[in-house]
C-alpha cells in the first residue's frame, strides 16, 4: 500500500483546482486517454467516493489503492 504521503502528493498533482480533492474532469485530464469517457470516469468515482461529493480525496484514494493490493 502507498503511504500517506505518495497519495497525498499524487492529490497534489491531480487536483487542478485546489480543492483538496479530485473530481471527474480532473482525473479524466491526467488520464489523457480519449477513449475514456467522463460518464465512465464519474462511475468509477461513485464506486469509490465513500461520502457522496462525487470527487475523491486522500482518504478514499487510500482506501481504493488497499483495496486493490497496492
Amino acid at each position: 500500500m502507498p503511504s500517506s504521503q505518495v497519495v497525498k502528493d499524487l492529490l497534489k498533482q491531480l487536483d487542478r483546482d485546489g480543492s483538496g480533492t479530485v473530481s471527474a474532469k480532473e482525473l479524466l485530464a491526467a488520464l489523457e486517454c480519449d477513449d475514456i469517457k467522463e460518464e465512465q470516469v464519474k462511475a468509477f468515482i461513485k464506486e469509490i467516493d465513500k461520502n457522496g461529493d462525487g470527487e475523491l480525496n486522500a482518504d478514499e484514494l487510500m482506501d481504493f489503492f488497499s483495496s486493490i493490493g497496492l
